[in-house]
């Protein structure tokens, strides 16, 4: 699943130089103001990232920008619902691309590890998975998309892209995992000055295609605005996602929790994100999430809220996070929410309940370590998960 980001967001650059990302080493969610589940062989995945790699060697003002990180992790998970503990460790490696070769146009690709079975919201390869142990990772391409830089701050995406829609920047992951990256057309409008940002953000995917009939899809719209500066930045935002057609895809759509995961789903989230750049620890932030699925008439709500102390990535920096959240059965999409919890998606019954807490500390810059517990509390398991992470980021 995804992951926290420590790092405060970033402005955008002119046209011919992309605009920034924000968000963790391995979140490259749009700027706020800036405006594939379908596996590959691994051949077929490095050839179509091979163009980009080359172009490295063009003139300095042409050439691509290439990025990397990868994540080596422990984690112990203790009293799973069948009563046993799990220890295990874990990898993950991506490398991607991206290479403005128009004024306007942009292109981008990532190549990334996969699970065994190519799970979307896992791209972790366990030491010792394999049919004997020592097979090696398979490699996936998870990102390939076409952008363009319109008039009046406007971006239109097209392709097998990261989730457009932005959220709290402490944890997002409930409503939508980092690590699934949907197909489609996303668009970005934004607007603003130093002080006051907005923008309007558009997505339309396709979550299983269909071999005759309709596909399963997703159509939403999120709005944001931010107010302030580096003493406090107020982000305020909403969003609608609307899943519609699930009903012949049951066997092929994870569920992680949810009453019927082949009914429709329309859920709107808003979010209060408060974020300082002053203060102990060189910073902190604090937010409060609230989701309702409006097509459901029980068990349809849920909320998050919590706080990190200081901040990340350069040498020496360090954070301290803790976060509550609570959600009810269908409150979310479970197929697309995260698993990091030791339950996954939205848990056993009726919903499940539970915590993040954890520090994290740069001994190298965009090289640190995280110690985290998590916890899961369900109506009929309580299991809780401690994990040791190293994350490096190469640019």
């Amino acid at each position: 699943m995804g992951d926290f980001s420590v790092e405060q967001r970033t402005g955008h650059s002119n046209r011919s130089k992309p605009k920034e990302i924000h968000a963790s080493p391995d979140n490259y969610r749009l700027a706020p103001w800036s405006p594939l589940r379908h596996p590959f062989h691994t051949v077929s995945s490095i050839c179509l990232l091979l163009p980009l790699l080359a172009l490295q060697g063009v003139g300095e003002a042409d050439a691509p920008e290439i990025y990397a990180n990868g994540r080596l992790r422990w984690e112990s998970t203790y009293n799973q619902p069948d009563g046993t503990d799990r220890h295990r460790a874990r990898m993950r490696a991506r490398l991607g691309a991206r290479y403005a070769f128009q004024d306007d146009f942009r292109i981008e690709g990532r190549l990334s590890t996969a699970s065994d079975g190519n799970d979307a919201n896992t791209p972790y390869w366990d030491f010792g998975d394999g049919s004997d142990g020592f097979n090696g990772a398979d490699i996936t391409l998870d990102r390939y998309f076409l952008t363009w830089y319109g008039d009046y701050d406007l971006e239109v995406h097209a392709g097998k892209q990261p989730h457009i829609f932005d959220g709290p920047t402490i944890i997002e992951v409930f409503l939508w995992d980092d690590d699934v990256q949907p197909s489609g057309l996303t668009s970005v409008c934004a607007g603003g000055d130093e002080e006051v940002q907005w923008d309007v953000r558009g997505a339309a995917y396709v979550a299983v295609e269909a071999g005759s009939g309709h596909d399963a899809t997703m159509v939403g719209a999120q709005a944001n605005l931010h107010l302030g500066s580096d003493e406090l930045d107020w982000h305020l935002g909403s969003s609608f996602h609307g899943w519609g057609g699930l009903g012949g895809f049951g066997g092929t759509l994870d569920n992680q929790g949810n009453t019927d995961v082949t009914g429709d789903f329309q859920i709107w989230d808003t979010f209060l994100n408060l974020s300082s750049n002053t203060g102990p620890m060189g910073g902190w932030e604090a937010f409060a999430q609230y989701y309702n699925n409006t097509a459901t008439g029980t068990e349809d709500t849920g909320f998050a809220f919590g706080s990190r102390l200081g901040k990340g990535r350069n040498r020496g920096d360090a954070n301290l996070f803790l976060v509550y959240y609570d959600l009810d059965a269908d409150a979310v999409f479970s197929p697309v929410a995260q698993n990091d919890t030791p339950i996954a998606g939205t848990g056993l019954g009726t919903g499940m309940r539970g915590v993040f807490a954890g520090v994290q500390y740069y001994f190298r810059d965009g090289m640190g370590l995280r110690l985290w517990v998590i916890n899961s509390d369900t109506d009929t398991a309580d299991p809780y998960r401690i994990r040791l992470d190293l994350d490096f980021t190469i640019r």
